[in-house]
């Protein structure tokens, strides 16, 4: 009832704003997207933007025609607004509210379409804002999708309604601040109704710059309670307590600098991944620095480590600078759990804390390691722009079993019967009696060493080359190459293979001699003819364009290897044979519906972008797109491919 109220009122204040034009200024943009493509991956979907200004006050709203979207619901509604007033030190926001707060470790809230991410809140928003001295307080409700097991449409849905305040003091070089975020939410689960966990947050950062120096730090310190029962005749429980820390400190000297992050977040573990039925950890407001570097490069887009916000811990260095009138960047990361992890059974694991600060590189800890390194600069008068870069990487994704101690086995059991012997006196007799027992006693070797691991891991090199040249008459010229070099691997190592239960003991892997030991890597990439050690990927693209009015691009994805099954395209399109160099297709001697399996490894897709006006743009892409992973703001979604298809799109501002 609220929210068509809030509704109606921004319909009423539209109206408005026409019968009184001359004394409103308003403003908007429009984008729409379509896509039909041979596998069925449709979607059509149009997003409207309007901001009105009036004096102090200040509206938007957006409206929104999907049927159905790239990815989301579909709608056919007014989707956000929101109503702003500001006078003298305050302001007021209603409606849709996008906040961030420090480092985002309490509150970092925006709205990314292209993961369908959105953790926005419905409510009010009150500030203060005195100079030296700010204050904030807002208050409503969010309902937020998650994605599950379909690439394109989400399944769980966790409602909070929130409270959160923030207090702020600037002087000079520092600032300090003081942040609370409360929660009740309907957390979404796998089977069953939804339970209702309340999240308590409490944190604090500081800032200080300096001349050729800056510093940030924050704390949260948050914790979660469920509400066991609706009558409240039971105590809540209190299901987790945690914490997250982040840190930068960047330092400036000539032409150069270097930024040091620091994170650890420790608001949940599991040796595994957490699934929704796990609750009352991190929650979605809660969108942390990564310390990962985002690329602009497909290739190393695909790479993009699945950060875990519970349960991490690393740091991460990058120097920028110039050097003989080049831009050079060079970047290292490490993360790792907060914890090891040993597999004590076949589905108990036991955990120990990771000594000292520093992230682990022991395998059951799940560490990650990237590095980056990148070169840019202008030739030829300024007429040529090159980047090179070259970018490695290696994770342990998951562990299956990992345990190393000690085991003691069955030696020898005796069996054997003895007589045994009792004596009773009665009335000044002594009476004897015999009966034989048989004997049961164990006998067990001396504890011997026993090591048993599965993990999986992957590592990747990658070579992102991207030159333009400009000529005299304003066309520009590019061409870009993407290399890399992939492997997944599941690694076995050991004296010992799988757990038995019955006994509660470790396999050997040679009975007779435990000494001896296994050292195993098997390949989880294949192709149609078997498996493949290593992944091969390239693109490549060439593009011509003439500023500012359109561009022309033409792009080219191949691979030689898969994780899962390979991917088949049914259809052969003119513009795959064409690259090909395939003539049999142009002279009818190919049937489009039985590819050659050269094409089934390959994307091949144009592009062509025209300028209509300078606030108006057309794109139309036709052809296949591989897809694959995308992450935004630590948040990742799966692109399946888009095979033999057209998308559109379309954007103004007025």
């Amino acid at each position: 009832m609220k929210t068509k109220i809030l509704k109606e009122a921004f319909v009423l204040i539209i109206t408005t704003s026409f019968i009184f034009a001359d004394q409103v200024d308003m403003n908007g943009a429009v984008n729409s997207n379509f896509g039909n493509s041979y596998g069925f991956y449709d979607f059509s979907e149009n997003i409207l933007d309007l901001n009105i200004f009036y004096n102090d006050l200040q509206g938007w709203i957006q409206y929104e025609y999907s049927n159905p979207p790239d990815i989301g619901f579909g709608n056919n509604d007014i989707r956000k607004f929101r109503l702003e007033y500001s006078t003298g030190d305050f302001i007021l926001k209603l409606g849709d509210l996008y906040e961030f707060w420090g480092r985002g470790l309490l509150l970092n809230q925006f709205d990314d379409q292209v993961t369908n991410f959105d953790n926005g809140t419905r409510g009010l928003l009150i500030e203060y804002d005195g100079g030296s001295f700010s204050a904030s307080h807002m208050n409503g409700n969010s309902s937020i999708w998650n994605m599950g097991a379909d690439t394109r449409t989400p399944e769980y849905n966790n409602i909070h309604s929130m409270m959160a305040n923030r207090l702020e003091y600037n002087r000079g070089l520092i600032a300090l601040g003081l942040t609370q975020l409360r929660s009740n939410e309907e957390h979404d689960v796998n089977f069953g109704p939804s339970v209702l966990v309340n999240h308590d947050l409490k944190g604090a950062y500081a800032t200080w710059s300096g001349g050729n120096a800056d510093l940030f730090v924050e704390y949260v310190d948050k914790v979660s309670t469920e509400k066991v029962t609706m009558f409240g005749t039971i105590p809540n429980d209190t299901l987790l307590k945690g914490h997250g820390y982040y840190q930068n400190f960047n330092f400036y000297f000539g032409n150069w600098g270097i930024s040091t992050e620091y994170k650890r977040y420790a608001f949940d573990k599991a040796y595994g991944d957490i699934t929704s039925d796990d609750y009352g950890n991190q929650i979605e407001y809660q969108q942390m620095p990564t310390l990962g570097k985002e690329h602009n490069s497909t290739l190393l887009g695909r790479l993009t480590h699945n950060y875990n916000f519970n349960d991490e811990r690393g740091a991460q260095v990058e120097l920028n600078g110039s050097l003989f009138g080049l831009s050079v960047t060079a970047q290292y990361a490490h993360l790792s759990r907060n914890e090891t992890w040993q597999s004590v059974g076949s589905f108990e694991w036991t955990d120990k804390a990771i000594d000292g600060f520093l992230p682990s590189s022991d395998i059951s800890a799940l560490p990650y390691w990237e590095n980056y390194q990148e070169v840019s600069g202008y030739a030829f008068s300024d007429k040529l722009y090159f980047k090179l870069g070259r970018g490695s990487n290696k994770e342990i994704l998951k562990t299956i079993r990992y345990f190393e101690g000690t085991q003691v086995d069955i030696s020898s059991v005796d069996t054997s019967l003895t007589w045994v012997y009792d004596t009773l006196v009665w009335n000044d007799e002594t009476y004897f009696d015999s009966t034989e027992v048989e004997l049961y006693d164990t006998n067990y070797t001396s504890p011997f060493n026993v090591e048993s691991k599965l993990w999986q891991q992957s590592k990747a090199f990658t070579i992102p080359l991207e030159v333009n040249y400009i000529f005299d008459n304003g066309y520009t010229v590019g061409l870009g190459f993407q290399y890399q070099e992939r492997e997944k691997v599941n690694r076995s190592k050991g004296n010992a293979t799988t757990f038995n239960a019955g006994d509660s003991s470790w396999t050997m892997y040679d009975p007779d001699d435990y000494s001896n030991t296994y050292d195993e890597t098997v390949s989880q990439l294949a192709n149609p003819d078997g498996t493949v050690k290593t992944q091969y990927n390239r693109l490549i693209y060439l593009s011509i364009s003439k500023a500012p009015k359109w561009s022309f691009t033409i792009t080219h994805d191949m691979t030689n290897a898969y994780e899962a099954s390979s991917p088949y395209d049914p259809y052969y399109n003119p513009l795959e044979a064409l690259i090909s160099g395939d003539l049999k297709y142009f002279t009818g001697k190919r049937n489009n519906i039985e590819p050659p399996s050269w094409i089934q490894n390959r994307w091949v897709s144009v592009e062509f972008a025209y300028n209509i006006t300078s606030s108006q743009r057309l794109s139309i892409m036709y052809g296949s797109i591989q897809g694959g992973l995308f992450c935004s703001n630590g948040v990742c979604r799966l692109i399946p491919p888009f095979n033999d298809g057209v998308k559109i799109s379309y954007s103004a501002s007025f």
